[in-house]
């Protein structure tokens, strides 16, 4: 009796078969901005918490999940759940991923105390958000070159009525020689008349990056962002410029010019500090974070 006791014992502990390794990780960040000339103020304290399982099949296909919650300081603190599938036919996103051309678009220099201004991330017509999108990665077939589309879906509404479920597909095209990266994309909402459209480069030379970005209706119809910025890696620091215009229908033209440094003061410790100019009143600002990644 205690040799079965002392086996059921031992086998609580034992991994099964199917076991996929699991890691955790996560990132903290404090923000504060002063504008104009003002004190300085609490722009954001933002913390995420991310659990990650990876696994290998036995066909062949690699499995990973992840399960995060994010923004745990801030109102909108939000969860977020993702599974990808990686084999021979490509790569297969599900849950709370990118759409296609968002996937392809993080290239401009400048963090987020300023909240991403610029391109940043393409918006979706309408301002569209899907809570669920199926991303799905061609495999390669030449080098260098990505092809990849998704289709996102809203929450189903109380109605069930179809023609308040909308759809965003977004198709993307990225290649890569050398130092240099192109990418286009596009971004449809079957609830809008028109569809935002991207289209970005970037080129490295040892420690210089350069990159150039622009969105055509992005987020309302005719409104036009661009983003031009530069990059150069000292080691542990890296000093920055970006300058983002957005015009709009009305024909309205606003530019931002962001000047900034990051320096890496160790581990995933890390602090940044930026200084916009723009052409809107009052919105002149300085801005410095603490990042912290574990």
């Amino acid at each position: 009796m205690k040799k079965i006791i002392a086996l059921a014992i031992a086998g609580a502990f034992v991994a099964p078969a199917y076991a996929a390794d699991v890691t955790l990780s996560g990132d903290i960040e404090m923000q504060w901005i002063a504008e104009d000339g003002e004190g300085l103020a609490t722009a954001n304290n933002d913390g995420d918490i991310n659990v990650t399982a990876t696994e290998e099949l036995a066909n062949g296909v690699s499995v990973s999940a992840k399960v995060a919650v994010e923004d745990v300081q801030t109102a909108a603190g939000a969860g977020d759940v993702e599974l990808h599938l990686t084999g021979a036919f490509g790569k297969l996103s599900l849950g709370e991923v990118d759409a296609a051309a968002n996937a392809v678009d993080e290239r401009d220099p400048a963090g987020d105390l300023f909240a991403e201004a610029g391109v940043g991330s393409p918006a979706v017509p309408g301002a569209v958000a899907p809570i669920n999108t199926i991303l799905y990665t061609l495999p390669s077939m030449v080098e260098g070159l990505t092809l990849m589309g998704s289709v996102g879906t809203l929450a189903v509404t109380d109605d069930q009525n179809p023609d308040n479920e909308v759809q965003v597909t977004s198709y993307a095209a990225q290649y890569a020689v050398g130092g240099l990266s192109i990418a286009v994309g596009t971004i449809e909402a079957d609830s809008q008349a028109y569809d935002t459209n991207y289209l970005g480069a970037t080129y490295t030379m040892g420690g210089l990056k350069l990159s150039a970005e622009r969105s055509t209706n992005d987020a309302a119809v005719d409104q036009d962002t661009q983003t031009l910025g530069a990059a150069y890696n000292l080691g542990d620091t890296t000093l920055y410029v970006q300058s983002d215009e957005t015009e709009t229908a009305a024909g309205a033209s606003t530019t931002d010019s962001i000047i900034g440094l990051n320096h890496t003061i160790g581990g995933g410790l890390s602090v940044r500090v930026e200084n916009l100019s723009s052409d809107t009143v009052n919105n002149d600002a300085t801005g410095v974070s603490v990042y912290y990644a574990f």
